[in-house]
């Protein structure tokens, strides 16, 4: 089970976690925007089924005007993210357990796109790790990251 901090110092450590961790997002996103990362918090208990989860990661992640609301337009944008360039991406995806429990074939194909996003980004200098929060039954099959104390201070 790898901590915050060797995932990020990692040469490219893009991926998708569950974070094992109860303390503040913004702590954590003030760490992490410290080492010149784009941190998006995605707050799950506002996606519902398609629609609200397109309208929630557009918001936390700035997505551009062009931004065509379906599943491609999601993709496209989650593997480009040229408008706000930085030397890595963290996504924290809080309670996606809302979604699946809503709607599990949104949620299906919405983590399907985040699975995928982390391959191509593997693929380049710059990492995308994602990190999923809550509902532990759902993400029991992914790696494992902690927060160490202190680590989520900058």
């Amino acid at each position: 089970m790898p901590s915050l901090d060797a995932l990020l110092t990692q040469e490219n450590p893009s991926g998708l976690y569950r974070l094992d961790w109860t303390g503040d997002p913004a702590a954590l996103a003030e760490t992490v925007a410290a080492r010149g990362w784009r941190v998006f918090f995605l707050d799950g208990r506002r996606a519902v089924d398609k629609p609200s989860f397109l309208r929630l990661a557009a918001e936390a992640m700035a997505f551009p005007g062009y931004f065509g609301w379906n599943w491609d337009a999601f993709e496209e944008c989650l593997t480009d993210l040229a408008w706000v360039p930085a030397a890595g991406y963290l996504i924290l995806y809080e309670d996606p357990v809302t979604l699946a429990a809503h709607a599990p074939e949104v949620w299906a194909t919405a983590y399907a796109i985040l699975a995928d996003a982390v391959e191509t980004w593997r693929q380049t200098a710059t990492p995308m790790v994602i990190l999923l929060r809550g509902g532990d039954h759902l993400l029991a099959h992914l790696p494992a990251v902690t927060v160490t104390p202190g680590e989520e201070q900058v």
